[in-house]
């Protein structure tokens, strides 16, 4: 018997043993939920077609759109918990719904999940999705309520768009602002919300750093390849040539398992101060002029 089907019938059995000797009221909201303060949401509207074409396109090309991963074992399970929160299913008695846990069960090992079937990160995931029509309210859907849990509102909300970025984007995958003028600011600042793409030279930010009014240091042809962040990033990452285009960028000291192990990332603690012997020192193996 699947989990699923084993956890939807402890349900439907608990509501009955209930009903039959108290009145039935609604379950209280998720501790989590209740404690989290609530950031002013816009009304609930569906979205136009023409954004929603838009939208749908942006999301397409994204990485949120093809999260599917297993291991050499084809284990998939934990990872779908950020990956593909919709087929997600609790290992443990800590993270299945509430209604859940007075009854006493044994959780087994989930079977991997195929591609065919997988639902990586959809609209329903980020926005509040009534009756099929995807709004603009931002919250967070929790994937064992929304599964096992009918009577309960499976939405969190969210203070911030960060907020909501970092259910996933946590531990070994948290963005580092650092203190500098980037400090304060949320994901969707310079990231798409729906593409996640970023720009620093986006009118919104740096428009003119390509090509500024008055000349700029390092701001030239011979750094045509040297992303932003290789040259401005303050968290004293190393940096050098990366991918198939031999790309300049900065090294996370650590990879997504937070094991050491430095591995091609766009640092996002930057600042205006640049340090061109990082890279331009004397015996650097990349044969770089020193100054």
């Amino acid at each position: 018997m699947s989990i699923r089907l084993f956890i939807a019938r402890v349900l439907a059995s608990s509501a009955l043993a209930v009903s039959a000797c108290q009145p039935i009221t609604p379950p209280p909201p998720p501790t989590a939920t209740s404690a989290a303060p609530v950031a002013p949401a816009p009304p609930a509207q569906p979205t136009t077609a023409g954004q929603s074409t838009d939208v749908k396109q942006a999301w397409q090309a994204s990485q949120h759109a093809n999260t599917f991963v297993a291991d050499a074992d084809g284990n998939n399970n934990d990872c779908a918990r950020c990956h593909a929160p919709m087929n997600w299913l609790p290992t443990s008695m800590n993270d299945i719904p509430a209604t859940c846990q007075a009854c006493k069960f044994n959780i087994s090992p989930p079977k991997p999940v195929v591609q065919a079937d997988w639902k990586n990160i959809g609209c329903k995931q980020c926005h509040k999705t009534e009756k099929d029509v995807v709004t603009k309210e931002v919250a967070w859907l929790n994937a064992a309520i929304a599964q096992f849990d009918t009577n309960a509102d499976p939405y969190a909300p969210i203070t911030s768009n960060t907020a909501l970025c970092e259910k996933c984007h946590r531990d070994a995958f948290k963005i580092d602002l650092g203190k500098g003028a980037h400090a304060n600011k949320v994901c969707t600042d310079c990231h798409d919300a729906h593409s996640t793409q970023a720009s620093c030279t986006d009118a919104r930010c740096h428009a003119n750093a390509l090509k500024p009014d008055k000349p700029i240091a390092g701001h030239d042809a011979a750094h045509a390849n040297v992303n932003c962040v290789a040259c401005h990033d303050a968290a004293s990452w190393q940096v050098e040539p990366t991918g198939e285009k031999r790309i300049w960028l900065t090294l996370r000291p650590t990879d997504r398992t937070g094991t050491p192990n430095p591995t091609a990332f766009a640092s996002h603690n930057l600042q205006k101060q640049v340090d061109c012997a990082r890279c331009h020192f004397a015996g650097n193996p990349w044969n770089l002029k020193t100054q």
